[in-house]
């Protein structure tokens, strides 16, 4: 069996297992646990548009019956994840070609599932993105600024709430269409500044394929 799941999906059912976990380590009644389970299960279910019989039976919840069970449903189920598909080095420097000298992170993606790759390149204090938008590696760099603040963030991507050493507020230059509004403009948001950890959280990509439509001005 080829790998199946979405990294950002199995995301979502490790958030969905966390909450089964609650219900079978609190709740003595077992018609609400069955009730909560088929209620999870549908909402896993809803992620994929097909599944064999055999894919099926993997994603199930209904074998995990005991919280003991669930770090090995998920360590079978994380053989299956897939991320991104391999980058050279090449391609990024071609991507971000407008960058002096800029850092390459470490590109070994055979141990690792990543919805998208993000490092920060010290030397230019920015934070760069390379994603696969249907089917084409694209990009943004973000400005990380110098001040801080004690005000918490919300990462755009994953949600995870931190200061300014977790969630930082960025800004990334994109074109515009219209040339009343000048030939740049900044868009600013809020993202986790470790991307490694918000790869482990993010759950859905519909936010990060609007930025980088944005900021790449791409209308489709």
């Amino acid at each position: 069996m080829k790998p199946f799941i979405k990294k950002e999906d199995f995301n979502f059912i490790k958030k969905c297992i966390t909450d089964l976990h609650g219900t079978l380590r609190n709740c003595t009644d077992p018609n609400i646990i069955e009730t909560n389970k088929a209620y999870i299960n549908e909402k896993i279910l809803s992620r994929f548009s097909e599944l064999s019989n055999e894919e099926k039976e993997l994603i199930d919840i209904n074998k995990i019956t005991d919280p003991l069970h669930i770090d090995k449903y998920l360590e079978d189920l994380n053989e299956y994840v897939y991320g991104m598909t391999a980058i050279k080095s090449n391609t990024i420097t071609k991507l971000f070609r407008k960058e002096k000298k800029l850092k390459i992170p470490n590109l070994d993606f055979e141990s690792s599932k990543k919805v998208y790759l993000g490092w920060i390149d010290e030397g230019s204090r920015k934070l760069f993105i390379a994603y696969n938008l249907n089917g084409k590696l694209t990009g943004m760099a973000c400005k990380i600024p110098s001040y801080n603040s004690s005000n918490n963030h919300i990462c755009t991507l994953c949600n995870h709430i931190g200061n300014d050493t977790e969630v930082a507020f960025v800004s990334a230059l994109c074109k515009t269409s219209n040339p009343e509004q000048g030939t740049y403009r900044s868009i600013g948001f809020d993202i986790c500044l470790d991307s490694e950890k918000c790869n482990e959280r993010i759950t859905s990509t519909d936010k990060l394929e609007k930025l980088l439509k944005d900021v790449n001005n791409i209308k489709k």
